[in-house]
């Protein structure tokens, strides 16, 4: 059993800061010509899914009564963003970004910022309890083991183990807290919490036009980028076993509903496809992309 207190004691402690770092240390040259085209795409996707991270913890801090677990989503909102600007001012540093400049998101993450930044709040918890572990465990362990392993620049290895060692935290309260609505809720609660969330238009457009095809285009631009997806695939693994090992997990249907969607994508990316060229189409008959 986690326990919470303790890891908000280490989530205070452990808290840094961008400016600690120093981006304009030697090493940037590292970083060879012919991999910034392809790093850009991959780090402005990162980018933004930090900053939807720290907009789903803060909705999460706004709707928690308990003060502990208020307080942890409070700290888990600080590193995201923090991670979004520390991923930021490496683009500064490797040219790809002017240093004022924010990058331009995906037209499938612009839809998912759009109705978050004004709906998030009134997404139920248990919910957002099952779709964050999916997406930090990709991110930690896809995403940033493959850029340590391909970026020679020590300030990105210097960045990214920080963002690893806050990641690992949030991974161990979004496991606690999974468990704790599976458990403490009846599956009737669940599945009305889940149906109010996403059934409204807003959820169901953040869900089939935001949040499923930004996971198919930053599954491309890992393809491009030469990662091997087994990586992707064993992280997305590990998400389904927690079903398989842990009985309150399994009987959350908004997990039974991430799992079900990642056991039907897993190897065929052709419904993530399809849902990304609908949101395009979406896109030009209306002029363009929702701004962010």
């Amino acid at each position: 059993m986690l326990d919470i207190r303790r890891l908000l004691e280490k989530s205070e402690r452990l808290q840094w800061s961008v400016d600690d770092i120093d981006f304009t240390a030697p090493g940037a040259d590292l970083v060879r010509d012919e991999q910034l085209g392809e790093l850009a795409p991959f780090m402005s996707d990162l980018y933004w899914i930090e900053r939807v991270a720290a907009v789903v913890f803060d909705a999460m801090r706004s709707r928690e009564t308990d003060p502990v677990r208020r307080a942890i989503f409070a700290s888990f909102a600080a590193d995201e963003a923090r991670h979004a600007e520390a991923e930021r001012r490496l683009m500064v540093r490797w040219g790809m970004l002017g240093r004022r400049q924010r990058p331009q998101p995906n037209p499938s993450v612009a839809k998912l910022l759009h109705v978050l930044e004004r709906d998030a709040h009134r997404i139920h918890p248990s919910v957002f309890a099952a779709i964050i572990p999916m997406t930090e465990l990709v991110l930690d362990g896809a995403l940033v083991k493959f850029l340590t392993r391909v970026v020679d620049d020590p300030v990105c290895d210097q960045v990214f183990e920080h963002v690893n060692a806050d990641e690992a935290r949030h991974i161990a309260m979004d496991f606690y807290m999974l468990e704790h609505y599976g458990h403490s809720y009846s599956a009737m609660t669940n599945t009305f919490e889940l149906v109010r969330s996403i059934a409204r238009p807003q959820g169901m457009y953040a869900l089939l036009f935001g949040y499923f095809p930004t996971l198919t285009r930053s599954r491309a631009s890992l393809d491009r980028l030469g990662i091997d997806l087994e990586d992707v695939t064993a992280a997305m693994k590990r998400y389904t076993g927690l079903g398989q090992r842990n009985p309150d997990i399994a009987r959350h249907p908004a997990y039974r509903l991430m799992s079900g969607y990642i056991d039907l994508v897993t190897g065929n990316d052709r419904i993530g496809s399809a849902l990304v060229r609908i949101s395009d189409v979406m896109d030009g008959f209306r002029g363009g992309p929702i701004a962010a």
